[in-house]
Order: C-alpha cells, then structure tokens, then sequence
C-alpha cells in the first residue's frame, strides 16, 4: 500500500509511535462439568450469580450423555460470585454441588461425576 501526500499538505513526513500499551483482557470463568457416570443427564443447569447483577441467571445443556464433558463459560472472572450445578432426569434432579463460591484467582472449576453419590469439585493448581 502506497501513501500519496494530499494537495497542500507537507511531503516531508516524521515516525513517531505512541508508547505501547499492553492491556491483558480480562479472563472469563469456566466451569467444566465431567461427566464420568453411566447416567446420562437431559438436563445440566449451571446457576450463578454476579457481582454487578444481582440476579441469578441460569445456563442449560440439554441431553448430556454418559461419558461427556461440557464446559460453561459464566463471564468476566472477577464479577462471578457463586454458582450451583445440578444435573437432572425427568425434572428430577439427581445431583446438585449445593452453592459453590467462585475462586476470583483461577477462574475455572471442574465437577466431576462419578457413579458415586456426590459429585467431586476441583480446583486447577495455579
């Protein structure tokens, strides 16, 4: 690409470059729920809640088969407060985590269902 001087305007040009600025987008928080059971879910709701809203709003993955991770991604990190994950069957619900606190540090969680009954809940090691 060619620049070509406008009538009128100096011909002579001079470089200067603006310091460089760096801005580290915010990451968003995960939460991966690994299905490692036999069951398979027709519903896994994610319910959270944010800091700047306060609201719950619920996420919903529909016909979670057996052997399946799923991933929810609930936003900015920082503005997660807590969030509960419950699968269901038949609108029965089979498990639920209860109210898990969000970790502002790591901003991802997996659950993981096993053929037990609880669901196990991880932290990634930072």
């Amino acid at each position: 690409m060619a620049a070509t001087p406008a009538s009128g305007h100096a011909t002579e040009s001079k470089t200067t470059s603006a310091p460089r600025v760096t801005m580290r987008q915010e990451k968003n928080y995960q939460v991966e729920v690994d299905n490692f059971s036999n069951q398979a879910f027709d519903e896994v709701a994610l319910a959270f809640t944010r800091n700047s809203i306060p609201v719950t709003q619920i996420l919903h993955q529909f016909n979670v088969p057996a052997s399946s991770v799923i991933i929810f991604d609930l936003g900015p990190c920082s503005d997660i407060k807590q969030y509960a994950v419950s699968g269901l069957v038949s609108g029965e619900r089979q498990f639920t985590t209860g109210d898990v606190d969000a970790d502002p540090v790591g901003c991802d969680d997996i659950i993981t269902i096993r053929n037990t009954a609880a669901p196990e809940m991880q932290r990634k090691a930072r």
